[in-house]
């Protein structure tokens, strides 16, 4: 099989690409509410103040200057796929355990926890079709591609070359997925007209 895309991305570090701060303000317009929680996330790169890190994140990071760097974020838990998620949780999941997360999402849907993702666009593949399609209720697609964060939750990342979208899943389960196309930026936009 040819490898047509490939990553300049150390190992260690693809699976804790941070989201923007623009990627995010979309989604949480979106969402239409604030996010309580931040699932997949460490001190520098969490979105909302409470975030569970993974359980490498002790391992492979120097956690206590981030702690103390980041004193306003507050670890809320440990290992994601292990506890329930609160209502109105957000998830920028690792891109090597998608499948994973995205099951994980649909069971806390199912238990009234409502939540967005961020995720690759790709509905060809076959952990889209399985989970996402005919599963979410809700595909926002974007206008272009988001940029992603370093590890640092500061640099910009450059030569992203896929697509995202902002997945919704809730818990009113329809058996059908509605694809919402919206302009990048449309939370900043929507600020200006309001004013």
């Amino acid at each position: 099989m040819a490898i047509l895309v490939k990553s300049s991305t150390a190992v260690s570090d693809k699976n804790r690409w941070a989201t923007t701060q623009e990627c995010f303000n979309d989604a949480q317009y979106l969402f239409g509410r604030p996010f309580t929680i931040d699932v997949c996330a460490e001190p520098a790169t969490a979105k909302v103040n409470r975030f569970f890190v993974s359980p490498d994140f002790f391992r492979f990071t120097d956690w206590a200057t981030q702690l103390i760097q980041h004193e306003h974020n507050k670890i809320a838990g440990v290992d994601a796929l292990s506890q329930d998620w609160p209502d109105g949780w957000w998830c920028n999941p690792p891109f090597d355990h998608k499948p994973e997360f995205l099951a994980y999402a649909i069971k806390q849907a199912k238990a009234g926890r409502s939540g967005m993702m961020l995720l690759p666009h790709e509905p060809i593949t076959g952990w889209w079709r399985e989970l996402v399609e005919d599963v979410a209720p809700i595909v926002y697609t974007p206008d272009g591609r988001y940029p992603f964060y370093e590890v640092d939750g500061k640099t910009k990342k450059q030569g992203v070359n896929f697509g995202s979208s902002l997945i919704l899943f809730t818990p009113h389960y329809i058996r059908r997925t509605e694809y919402v196309p919206f302009n990048r930026n449309i939370a900043k936009q929507q600020i200006k007209e309001s004013k």
